[in-house]
């Protein structure tokens, strides 16, 4: 409820001050500021500077002279509210002021970089009696008039923090599907999103640089959430692939080595000390959806499957006791299924349960209890909504520095806001970094939490336990009831039948039915929840597959064949099995005929045109038909039967004299009941 009244607020400056003129954080028309770099905090028992750089833009046509940096830094800050609505409009209230004046000229479409320095120790108005969060407005000026401005938190701190807040983080990748259901590269911006200044890249250069600045015997305690789909398509774009116009793009050209480098900076953070890899199940269907279309099975196999691909890179195993649902997507029996796989901490949504604001009036509290089916609790870690929210403003993060700023200035004043607890009480707070982040933000923002020191980075799992109070005992908000159309799961179940038919038949080992259950998990995405008219693309490709090789064992049957002596041998003509062969049992089916060595036949199809006989007697003379089945070694027949016709001219005279004998034990039983009845009608 606070939150919602805080959101209020804000809205309600920012239409008392837009009639009335440009807030204090503004953009001209001609000039455009962004913050390059900024110290994160200061501290008198330290380096009690701050220090800022800002690059300044010149969009219009004449140049601009006589230049000067002003900083304006406004009263602490109090409460979180406040905090917020100064992002907008600044501070209100100047306690400290400064000009300085810059050699140069910005001339027109070009950019200079601007430093400003302030040593808050010796700074009029800055309290140095106690550790605070100030506002502060900074401008560029040309012969005095205020160009552009925008607005930073500056954190400064007279001692060392006495009960740092502990932090639990997660870094989560963004799910993706680059390649197509026919193999080509349909995202041809993937390559570029796995580079160290890409989408996808950035996060992981930044962690690893993080890593990389570790003293020895140091940790970083951060989670990274990795759906496993996204290292299997890493790695064939690292092996070249085909682009959707059927250009070749090769191993060691410049996309597969960006996506090579990828995999090994993956590999390198995975094993940094501190590191948890969360794994999601292989294709990151939603938990929910899975459990709801009985496909329960699927997804323990696609956990499997996704914890494989993941401790391949780096051949250790992951920890298993913390989740993340893939989309954030839970239901009661999705929790009871994570629980049934080992998790017993889930890195939650910050609206996954309702949360009140906790006793002191301070932020909701990081974790909230709930219960799996069998009653077995579960811990939800939940991200701070303010913070997440100003994650998702656009206006913010298009400045990376300044907003990573912004996110550490929040934290600060949450944890300033609340008095320093008394044991065994723990405070805490959770923060959820979505790789759709600007790449730009990932550095400056895992550098401000790297030894800040009113936060302790702590493990998702530790952090769960460690929290005091825990969160209260609740349910969820919206438990997700999605499914899969009952006949879209039916296609699902169909085409994993048929690659469980295809593996029994091969008689090497082949990468071909693996590769064919991935595209079937692919199948299964959250994406394809609510558009599986799109997913059936996956499906279609399986069945197309599968279908070849079946095709491929069946007999050719178009011609008849003739006896003239009663018997004879049918030479069944096999079609292409392909480079690997496969196994089959062939076998002939007729009432007519009587196979002396046996109606079936287990063959291994080697070659194209592979001729399969059997030695057949015909029963009676005339035309009738042998149905020929072909049968895969788990018991499915491959296709319907095919019927060939056997023209018999001659009659087998032992067959005959069978027959005959048959014929004349029938009449004499006839014959007899015939005399009895007659018998016992004349009486």
């Amino acid at each position: 409820m606070e939150r919602a009244i805080r959101a209020l607020l804000v809205i309600a400056i920012l239409a008392f001050i837009v009639p009335f003129g440009l807030p204090a954080s503004a953009q001209s028309t001609t000039v455009s500021l962004s913050l390059l770099s900024q110290s994160p905090w200061s501290a008198r028992y330290g380096d009690p500077r701050f220090r800022i750089s800002i690059v300044a833009t010149n969009f219009g046509t004449i140049p601009l002279g006589h230049l000067s940096v002003g900083i304006s830094i406004g009263a602490h800050y109090e409460t979180v509210v406040g905090y917020e609505s100064s992002l907008v409009e600044g501070p209100t209230n100047t306690v400290f002021q400064r000009v300085q004046p810059e050699d140069g000229r910005l001339e027109p479409n070009t950019s200079t970089t601007l430093f400003a320095s302030v040593d808050l120790s010796a700074a009029n108005g800055i309290d140095q009696t106690d550790n605070q969060v100030y506002p502060a407005r900074v401008d560029v000026r040309s012969n005095g008039s205020v160009l552009a401005s925008l607005t930073t938190p500056v954190l400064y701190f007279i001692r060392r923090p006495e009960a740092p807040m502990l932090l639990s983080s997660w870094i989560e990748l963004a799910p993706t599907i680059a390649f197509g259901s026919d193999g080509r590269l349909l995202d041809t911006a993937f390559p570029d999103a796995l580079r160290p200044q890409g989408q996808l890249g950035a996060p992981i250069a930044a962690l690893e640089g993080a890593l990389a600045g570790l003293r020895p015997g140091r940790a970083f305690p951060m989670g990274l959430v990795v759906e496993p789909a996204l290292v299997e398509q890493a790695q064939r774009a690292a092996g070249g692939y085909t682009l959707t116009d059927g250009t070749v793009v090769p191993k060691g050209a410049d996309g597969p080595l960006r996506a090579a480098g990828f995999l090994d900076s993956l590999s390198h953070v995975m094993d940094g000390p501190g590191v948890r890899t969360v794994a999601t199940p292989f294709a990151g269907p939603t938990i929910p959806s899975m459990v709801a279309s009985g496909l329960a099975h699927d997804l323990a196999t696609q956990r499997s499957l996704g914890l494989a691909t993941l401790q391949s890179l780096t051949g250790t195993a992951l920890q298993t006791d913390v989740a993340r649902p893939p989309s954030g997507s839970l239901s009661d029996d999705a929790i009871g299924w994570l629980a049934d796989a080992g998790a017993g901490t889930i890195l939650a949504d910050a609206d996954t349960v309702d949360r009140p604001m906790q006793s002191d009036g301070t932020n909701p509290a990081p974790t909230a209890t709930v219960s799996a089916p069998d009653g077995s609790p579960m811990t939800l870690v939940l991200p701070d909504p303010g913070i997440e929210g100003l994650l998702g403003r656009s206006d913010l993060v298009e400045d990376p520095v300044r907003a990573a700023q912004a996110v550490l200035g929040e934290l600060a004043v949450i944890w300033k806001e609340a008095p320093v607890p008394e044991a065994p009480h723990v405070r805490g707070i959770a923060l959820a970094l979505p790789s759709t982040l600007p790449p730009g933000m990932w550095a400056p923002m895992l550098a401000r939490l790297q030894g800040t020191p009113f936060l302790r980075l702590t493990d998702a799992g530790a952090f769960a336990t460690s929290v005091n109070p825990q969160g209260d005992p609740t349910v969820l908000r919206s438990p997700d009831a999605s499914a899969f159309p009952a006949s879209y799961t039916e296609q699902i179940r169909e085409q994993q039948h048929r690659v469980a038919t295809y593996r029994s038949m091969l008689t090497q080992a082949s990468p071909v039915p693996d590769e064919l259950t991935r595209d079937i998990y692919y199948a299964e995405s959250a994406r394809y929840v609510t558009d599986w008219e799109a997913g059936t693309s996956w499906l279609n490709a399986v069945a197309a597959t599968t279908q070849q090789a079946f095709d491929s064992v069946k007999p050719q049957v178009g011609q008849g064949f003739t006896f003239t002596s009663g018997e004879g041998t049918i030479p069944i003509l096999m079609g292409d099995p392909g480079l690997i062969p496969l196994r089959v049992t062939v076998e002939l089916q007729s009432s007519q005929f009587d196979f002396p060595d046996g109606s079936q036949r287990e063959v291994i199809l080697e070659r194209p045109d592979q001729v399969v006989s059997f030695r057949v007697i015909a029963k009676a003379a005339g035309q009738n038909p042998i149905l020929v089945d072909v049968i895969a070694p788990n018991g499915d027949e491959i296709g319907d039967p095919q019927a060939i016709v056997v023209r018999s001219t001659a009659v087998n005279h032992i067959a005959l004299l069978v027959t005959l004998a048959a014929a004349g034990v029938l009449a004499l039983l006839y014959s007899r009941r015939w005399w009895f009845r007659r018998t016992k009608v004349s009486s």
